[in-house]
């Protein structure tokens, strides 16, 4: 039976959880999906239970066992490897919504968008506290050129994560899609590099993605984000060099959307920066600020996400009085801010 999707899992030393994202993807229509499990050289017993699912579902589930190579390389052997006409990931942590991902397969049956995008809900303690779905201007089933689908002028800001995003296999193949590998974040390259390259995109109002927070170690633990600055610049550089080089030959709604990602990549940056963690990324900053004047709508872009996050242009306050936002003065301009934001939060 041909297969409609391939869900790419990278696993490494995840026995505690693996279990549970592979009894998600058992869904009614599991003969038309594809699951390779990619072993990341684990330490624990993840290659194991990888394949006792798959002696039981033969049918589904592969395992492929190799070295260590962190999350780009689990991804470039899946999409080498892969059968399915869709391609998407899957992390071992995190599961699906098993009868959404079985919907999805449905409509993937008659479906040829280049991208499809769908809905993913990250939970905590079994709770949902974030839900990333389009906004009400965006129709569900509708297939939209790329040229139309433009992130911003919909609203659509959680547009651009892994967790939403399926594209064709034969499209990621023949843009020669490959993840930088030994390092975090390349999930950001998936997304990146595929959009200037689709026709057509569709939107299902499905939560297939069940995103887990909670673990230690998550990429995205703020602790771990601080002290994985030089991954996320290596990622946002190879992204930045690529927008520079072709957006004059983009439409200006693909280059919206890849604007959407680059801006929430820059402002992790600058979040690690201007934290106490963060004092020695001063000169990043400053070299960010120079090259994001190349473009006016990114640079505005982020100029409001600095003032909506602090109350104010957060490096322009340092190149004015030298100090961080997180200075004991400095407190005291944005303290009754973030304190407004908290209590509206929790009265909405």
């Amino acid at each position: 039976m041909n297969k409609l999707l391939t869900l790419a899992v990278p696993t490494y030393n995840m026995e505690k959880y693996l279990a549970r994202c592979l009894d998600s993807v058992l869904c009614e229509n599991q003969d038309f999906l594809e699951v390779l499990v990619v072993n990341d050289g684990s330490k624990d017993r993840s290659s194991e239970i990888g394949h006792e699912y798959a002696s039981k579902y033969p049918n589904v589930i592969r395992v492929i066992d190799k070295e260590n190579g962190n999350y780009g390389s689990c991804v470039n052997r899946a999409l080498k490897e892969a059968s399915g006409k869709y391609f998407r990931m899957l992390d071992s942590d995190d599961w699906c919504n098993t009868d959404a991902l079985n919907r999805l397969l449905v409509n993937m049956m008659t479906c040829d968008a280049d991208m499809v995008l769908t809905i993913s809900e990250d939970r905590k303690d079994g709770m949902i506290i974030r839900r990333m779905e389009a906004p009400c201007s965006v129709q569900t089933g509708h297939i939209y050129k790329m040229d139309e689908f433009d992130g911003i002028a919909l609203g659509y800001q959680y547009l651009f994560c892994s967790h939403i995003i399926t594209y064709k296999t034969e499209l990621l193949r023949a843009i020669g899609l490959k993840l930088q590998q030994g390092i975090s974040y390349t999930d950001n390259e998936y997304v990146y590099f595929p959009m200037s390259k689709c026709i057509s995109v569709v939107y299902y109002d499905l939560p297939v993605y069940q995103y887990f927070i909670g673990r230690e170690g998550q990429t995205t633990d703020f602790r771990v984000v601080v002290n994985s600055v030089n991954q996320i610049m290596s990622v946002l550089n190879r992204l930045l060099d690529d927008f520079e080089d072709h957006k004059a030959e983009r439409s200006s709604a693909v280059c919206n959307n890849q604007r959407i990602l680059l801006d929430m990549l820059i402002s992790w940056v600058y979040k690690c920066a201007f934290s106490r963690f963060g004092f020695k990324l001063q000169p990043v900053i400053e070299d960010l600020e120079i090259r994001l004047k190349n473009d006016e709508a990114l640079y505005m872009m982020l100029q409001s996400h600095k003032i909506n996050i602090y109350g104010f242009d957060a490096y322009g306050y340092f190149k004015k009085t030298g100090r961080y936002v997180n200075h004991p003065i400095s407190i005291l301009h944005y303290f009754p801010r973030l304190l407004w934001q908290r209590l509206f939060k929790k009265n909405h």
